[in-house]
């Protein structure tokens, strides 16, 4: 019989998730014993945290009540998402830390709201086989319902739609590892409505499965700028905060991403050392301590260069090209995880990674013999093939639909968007028959940096070494 401890982790993580998966709000709510708490950046006040608090609530109303009259009927609006009243205040040496009890009341509202985002998610993809968008919204609503015996509730008008969404439903559940395998044992129709049962989530492994596929799917959009998805562009921030507070002796400024060869998914993300006139993709001690320090021994970061589709491998072929696949959702999990349980909330709502959370790899000193000289053409070579001295937020190629993109900020990454333009263009540049492989129609990643100033030190002992010149570089 699992622990009701085991139970409430898993849901806070759902509720993390599920906020961040409908773009609702950044949250980073942990569980230390029978308390949920939340952790602040030093240099907000407590009222800044209040009302963060407050802005977080209304939120979630919004998003999924509409108004606090609807939300009366579905959550306990006491203790929604919490009892604040019952919150304590506490500071460190580097943060705020907001703890508050967890009620029963507050775990009946994180299974509602998790019960509510799978439905949701069900009913949008119903939603896709009509060409009337509004047309299940128009048919269907959430109602109150005894909450004794039931977890959720939805109302239809429509017989044909009702029985579609219960077979999606259930068949979205069943394809959980560790989901209930029986329709009967988790829902039940009274005429047009149709009720999820009270023992839903009380299994952490099912709730786990379903935390596991919310973050990696998030994850797996890694290709989108701020302008299309902002959560994406905080998540990759986030995620490079964490390997610079474990290598604070690395100039790591920027991000590569690339894509599957099996699935052309976008979902791998290599962390990339800006040595000056060259840059490296990490290497296997730095690998090792992320691994087993940060993480815990699960091999988050691993050598993904057999995986990667062949055009979307550099030039320069590296030994090793250490990354994270966020398609691998036991991954995705772990590094949401780690991400939630290491940060603060800013002034800005985003997250920051405590440094006092994350142990720190020393750095390595290495011998004059150590040093490893810089591969590629000389910069003077970089104009004729039009990535050297890139002005600040260049266009270069086309999107998936014909339209220039725009690189913004953070080491965007496209493999349709960024290529070399033409064979003759890399000979002329130095980068023909000399070059291990050719620059034909291969994508290029493209590089930027953060506001968080590294060390200069770079450690080259077997790391791969890549010419800045096979690199748009752009500046936000």
């Amino acid at each position: 019989m699992p622990s009701t401890n085991q139970i409430n982790r898993e849901l806070v993580k759902a509720f993390n998730s599920v906020l961040l998966f409908d773009e609702t709000f950044i949250t980073n709510l942990t569980v230390e014993e029978d308390h949920i708490v939340l952790s602040f950046d030093k240099n907000m006040n407590i009222d800044q945290c209040r009302e963060y608090l407050i802005n977080m609530r209304g939120s979630i109303v919004e998003e999924f009540c509409g108004s606090e009259s609807a939300a009366d009927d579905l959550f306990y609006t006491d203790s929604f998402p919490f009892n604040f009243n019952q919150g304590k205040w506490t500071t460190d040496s580097s943060k705020h830390r907001f703890s508050v009890p967890i009620e029963k009341e507050v775990v009946r509202n994180l299974k509602y709201l998790l019960a509510n985002s799978l439905v949701q998610f069900t009913t949008n993809v119903i939603m896709e086989s009509y060409s009337d968008q509004d047309y299940v919204d128009d048919n269907t609503r959430e109602v109150s319902f005894d909450r004794k015996s039931y977890l959720y509730c939805i109302r239809f008008k429509n017989r044909e739609l009702q029985n579609s969404l219960v077979n999606s439903f259930s068949s979205k559940v069943k394809s959980y590892k560790n989901g209930p395998k029986k329709t009967k044992d988790f829902l039940e129709e009274k005429g047009s409505d149709v009720y999820i049962k009270k023992g839903f989530f009380d299994n952490p492994q099912f709730i786990k499965d379903v935390v596991m596929d919310k973050v990696s799917l998030t994850y797996r959009n890694l290709e989108m700028s701020r302008d299309e998805n902002e959560t994406i562009e905080i998540l990759k921030f986030a995620m490079v905060d964490l390997i610079r507070k474990s290598l604070p002796h690395l100039p790591i400024d920027s991000v590569w991403h690339a894509s599957h060869k099996e699935n052309g998914e976008l979902s791998i993300l290599a962390p990339i050392v800006d040595c000056g006139d060259h840059v490296k993709f990490l290497n296997e001690k730095e690998v090792d301590h992320i691994n087993n320090k940060v993480f815990g021994g699960t091999k988050v970061f691993r050598d993904v260069k057999n995986d990667i589709a062949e055009r979307g491998l550099p030039t320069y072929g590296a030994e090793q090209i250490y990354a994270i696949d966020f398609a691998n959702p036991d991954i995705a999990y772990c590094v949401m995880d780690k991400i939630t349980e290491s940060s603060v909330i800013n002034k800005d709502y985003k997250l920051s990674i405590d440094p006092a959370r994350v142990p720190a790899m020393k750095p390595q000193t290495l011998a004059p013999s150590e040093k490893v000289r810089i591969d590629g053409p000389s910069a003077d070579t970089s104009a004729d093939s039009g990535f050297g001295g890139s002005p600040k937020n260049s266009v270069i190629g086309k999107s998936h639909t014909g339209n220039s993109r725009k690189l913004l900020r953070l080491n965007y990454y496209d493999e349709d968007a960024q290529r070399i333009k033409d064979d003759n263009s890399a000979k002329d540049s130095g980068f023909g028959a000399s070059s291990a492989r050719s620059f034909s129609n291969q994508p290029e990643p493209t590089l930027d940096q953060p506001s968080v100033s590294q060390s200069g030190q770079c450690s080259p002992k077997k790391r791969t070494s890549i010419s800045k010149n096979q690199f748009a570089l752009f500046y936000s």
